[in-house]
């Protein structure tokens, strides 16, 4: 947490998968492996992944193909200091208690660098493949939420009751968090209150807004949490498509969910969400038509230095590693 969210008025760069500019709804996922260890060398502070179990026509793209958690083990073995994350799972499309097992493996085989973002998913059409236990996502959420903070919360001592389950006292989870206590992170509202996340949350996670609206919703969150980097404050992160042009001060231009331009009017931005208390901001490549690999050297050439890693000496340039073909 501290690594990819140093607080006290810095924000970082995070990344969001799939690595690759594409088309349609499905990308080749060639590359992959290599480009996120060259981003880690890059300095970029984290990489996440999306829980996209069905591609459903009409309703988004397959995310980064693999099953988060099968990839997820092979990042922790490719890389070795950049944060791995989940934006987000759909914790009420399956069990927590899977969720815990599989969040903590990922966790320890990492060094503890997991963490775990939790939503309540925005496609509807996967719902009915999960049958009626999963007929109600958001009212679903509070129980999976207590029942993975039990297990991840540190040791158990006592037993859990759930409307998904019982833990018998003295039943536990092994391997537990490298660090004790596992972060859970929401991404969105899940069909909560702000009082609700931030009452629950280790942080928030939310989509691309306005300068002027996102101030406004980290004032917020901060009056709720406290300011950032002080004691017990929770991270705010903001994610949203990027589409970075060739022209470095090609004007900014309208695009959904996202930002458009050159990078000198995106440096701009991104400093201008700094100083409204935006504490990492995730970006996600897959719209532009040029390669990922040339937007991923553009922006740590000329933008991932004004926004450091805590602890990272990044390496000029972003060259993939050769022997990562995946």
């Amino acid at each position: 947490m501290r690594r990819a969210f140093p607080g006290g008025g810095r924000a970082t760069l995070g990344l969001i998968a799939p690595l690759e500019s594409f088309s349609g709804d499905v990308p080749t996922m060639e590359g992959h492996l290599a480009r996120v260890r060259a981003a880690e060398e890059a300095g970029f502070a984290s990489f996440w992944l999306r829980d996209v179990p069905l591609l459903v026509p009409g309703q988004g793209d397959g995310g980064q193909l693999f099953d988060p958690w099968v990839y997820l083990g092979a990042l922790a073995t490719a890389t070795s200091r950049i944060t791995l994350g989940t934006a987000s799972t759909v914790l009420p499309l399956r069990h927590p208690v899977h969720v815990a097992k599989a969040a903590a493996s990922v966790d320890l085989l990492s060094g503890g660098r997991m963490l775990l973002g939790l939503a309540v998913g925005d496609r509807p059409g996967e719902v009915p493949a999960f049958g009626p236990a999963a007929a109600d996502p958001a009212g679903r959420l509070p129980d999976s939420w207590a029942y993975l903070r039990h297990l991840t919360g540190g040791t158990v001592t006592t037993g859990h009751s759930s409307p998904l389950g019982e833990l018998a006292p003295g039943t536990g989870m092994v391997p537990g968090p490298a660090f004790g206590r596992l972060p859970l992170l929401m991404t969105g509202r899940g069909g909560r209150t702000i009082e609700w996340v931030a009452e629950h949350a280790d942080g928030w996670l939310y989509s691309a807004l306005a300068p002027d609206i996102q101030r406004a919703n980290t004032a917020r969150w901060r009056r709720l949490t406290g300011e950032s980097g002080a004691p017990g404050s929770k991270p705010y992160a903001q994610a949203g498509y990027l589409v970075l042009d060739e022209d470095p001060r090609s004007a900014p231009r309208p695009l959904p969910q996202g930002w458009a331009m050159g990078r000198e009017p995106l440096l701009d931005l991104f400093k201008t969400y700094e100083a409204g208390g935006v504490d990492q901001l995730m970006v996600n490549l897959r719209l532009n038509s040029r390669p990922a690999d040339e937007v991923l050297a553009e922006l740590a050439e000329y933008v991932l230095p004004h926004f450091p890693t805590p602890g990272t000496r990044p390496t000029p340039g972003l060259r993939p590693a050769p022997d990562l073909h995946i």
